[in-house]
């Protein structure tokens, strides 16, 4: 008779007790632990590295917000708007809640008196407002694979406030912001669902296991030097109940001590000093920042502020994939979120939607002087090749020209230079450079 046993998938040896019931790592396993939103702001407050950790990429991420393509007067206009609803601030505010919560929103607040119907590329801004995730109930996910809201809400209630009303907003009213990336899957999603979780929870583990670390330690300091009075027949004074005559003689030696810095014993008695060591402590600190480093996906030496270690000790590597993952944001999550408010912003400003208008974020790391003079002198030199002996034969020395000019604007090397050739003209309007002057 054959017996038939189930075998699970995995490398297993009976005799080390590898992959058997009595493994101890076989019982390990993760369990999804929920956060009280009240939890995630205590949080919040009252750890410093918690709150860089939900900060620092908001603020990143903003910091040197975007640069309009359009004409001078036309930015000038954008740009009015853009500080009118002080849209840079509360996108920060939007994302740091996100981050935070999970998921926050910027209201588009318009005129209109229906807001349950979608927003109208024509509608007129009044104000924007940030939301969180507490203020706003996310209406069951829509699983029409046909619709533009697939696998998301297509309406949103919000408490009114004062009367205790409750009002349903249409999604494309708002700039939805979520926070650390699930897996969603319509078939399986609830209202909570709809949003992402806080970065705070995958830290969480790390944030406790170095916080308790740090406290242990500072508790460790008040130990680190220990006096030891050894008194002859202490046990039977103990006995005998002559505590009191213990403690007297005990403070008796201790301000004799630290009066003159000598210790006075009986001849009997010992006296001996011990000292706590923190020679490993720094490198176990630096263990547990990188931990949370990994966990928050932010350098060390932009989360704590610490110079890098390794070979270059320069910390340039881990910072240009980390204002990457920024730029990547910008460019997957926040922009996208953006546009319809962006296109009411842009109208609004200018009475219409030119297609050729459009912005980019401004890149977060800056070339140092070297780096620019460097980047010009390369430019300047391909331009100078590009034209050759006969400027024109390969591209039009206007056209080339033109391009330069763009290209130093970018750069930033040569300040004043685009309003400098809109005042004076550019190659082709001045008809007066000779072939070969470049």
């Amino acid at each position: 008779m054959r017996i038939l046993t189930n075998i699970a998938d995995g490398l297993r040896n009976v005799v080390a007790n590898l992959g058997t019931a009595r493994d101890k790592a076989a019982h390990t396993q993760y369990v999804d632990t929920m956060y009280d939103p009240q939890e995630l702001l205590t949080t919040y407050a009252v750890s410093w590295v918690a709150r860089a950790g939900v900060d620092l990429p908001a603020e990143d991420s903003v910091r040197k917000w975007r640069s309009w393509r359009a004409g001078a007067e036309q930015i000038s206009k954008i740009e009015a708007v853009e500080d009118q609803l002080g849209l840079q601030s509360k996108l920060q505010e939007c994302l740091v809640s996100a981050r935070l919560l999970g998921g926050a929103a910027i209201y588009i607040n318009t005129a209109a008196p229906d807001k349950s119907i979608p927003l109208g590329d024509t509608e007129q801004l009044k104000s924007i407002v940030v939301m969180t995730r507490n203020t706003l109930k996310a209406e069951p996910v829509v699983k029409d694979i046909d619709s533009e809201y697939y696998g998301f809400p297509e309406f949103y209630t919000l408490n009114s406030g004062d009367n205790g009303g409750r009002v349903t907003i249409h999604a494309s009213r708002f700039v939805i912001l979520h926070g650390a990336h699930t897996v969603k899957d319509p078939a399986y999603s609830t209202n909570d669902s709809a949003w992402g979780d806080s970065v705070i929870k995958a830290a969480r583990d790390a944030l406790n296991q170095r916080n308790s670390t740090m406290a242990n330690i500072a508790s460790l300091i008040f130990e680190a030097k220990v006096d030891v009075f050894k008194f002859k027949g202490f046990a039977d004074m103990l006995a005998a109940n002559q505590d009191d005559a213990i403690i007297s003689r005990a403070h008796l030696q201790a301000a004799m001590k630290g009066i003159n810095g000598a210790v006075v014993i009986d001849g009997d008695d010992e006296y001996d000093q011990k000292t706590a060591s923190f020679g490993s402590l720094p490198e176990v600190i630096a263990k547990f920042q990188e931990e949370i480093a990994g966990a928050f996906r932010i350098p060390v030496t932009r989360l704590f502020g610490r110079s890098a270690a390794g070979l270059s000790g320069q910390g340039d590597g881990d910072e240009r994939v980390y204002y990457d993952r920024v730029a990547h944001e910008q460019a997957t999550r926040i922009a996208p979120a953006m546009r319809k408010l962006d296109r009411l912003i842009v109208r609004q400003a200018l009475g219409s939607n030119p297609l050729d208008v459009h912005y980019e974020w401004r890149p977060l790391r800056q070339s140092t002087e070297l780096e620019r003079a460097d980047i010009f002198g390369k430019v300047a030199n391909g331009a100078r090749a590009i034209a050759g002996s006969t400027a024109g034969e390969i591209i039009p020395l206007d056209a080339l020209s033109d391009s330069l000019v763009n290209e130093l604007t970018e750069l930033g090397v040569l300040p004043g230079l685009e309003r400098s050739v809109e005042k004076y003209g550019t190659l082709s309007e001045q008809n007066s450079f000779t072939e070969g002057e470049l």
